[in-house]
């Protein structure tokens, strides 16, 4: 599998954890776990600055608790329209992966 398809494959699977049930703290959280082997280094163009800029929003504050983790504590102190919105950049990179594959 080449590096674009595997960036396809998690970015999905993160799509599908945005889709289930639970609140949307936990949705994106789990969207997260999902893309936590993605390395953006390795992602080209357009979307790879997007998602190094999303991957460093997520990921920055430290954890407050052991064991708590990066994503969590910053979700948490997000408000639940900057969650949403985390979501929806999720969506749109991997729309974009798709355009992206079909255009090659």
């Amino acid at each position: 599998m080449s590096i674009e398809g595997y960036h396809r494959e998690k970015f999905a699977s993160a799509v599908s954890n945005l889709v289930g049930l639970g609140d949307i703290r936990t949705r994106v959280e789990h969207a997260f776990v999902s893309l936590v082997t993605v390395d953006p280094t390795k992602m080209i163009g357009e979307t790879g600055k997007k998602y190094q800029a999303l991957h460093a929003k997520v990921t920055s504050r430290p954890e407050e608790a052991e064991g708590e983790g990066t994503i969590r504590s910053t979700l948490h102190h997000m408000t639940e329209e900057d969650v949403s919105g985390v979501a929806e950049e999720i969506l749109e990179i991997h729309n974009q992966l798709l355009r992206d594959f079909s255009a090659g």
